[in-house]
């Protein structure tokens, strides 16, 4: 996001204005300065405002990240190793065959 003020804190600084004969300085050039002053304040009270939107809309970010985290970390299946997938072989011959027609030796 680019703004381009109008003046810088060395223009503002070095900034002379004409002085008037009989009131000092010129009113007109006083009040152009200040002008543009002013629309410099409004641009970055807009970039002020838009930074915090931003601030808050990252902080929600971040709480999602975090949620979908913990819930990918409680979602993860059991691993399942070799041992598990013979105990269940097993358990399923028995259940379809029996007691009877399993060759004991095998194990």
């Amino acid at each position: 996001m680019s703004v381009e003020l109008n003046l810088t804190a060395k223009e503002i600084y070095e900034k002379e204005f004409r002085k008037n004969r009989v009131k000092g300085y010129s009113e007109e050039d006083v009040n152009d300065y200040l002008d543009l002053i002013i629309e410099d304040y409004m641009k970055l009270d807009k970039l002020i405002t838009r930074l915090k939107e931003l601030e808050i809309e990252n902080q929600n970010l971040k709480i999602k990240i975090e949620a979908l985290k913990n819930t990918s970390r409680e979602d993860k299946p059991v691993q399942v190793t070799n041992l598990d997938i013979l105990k269940r072989l097993s358990k399923l011959e028995t259940a379809v065959f029996g007691t009877n027609n399993i060759d004991h030796d095998l194990y």
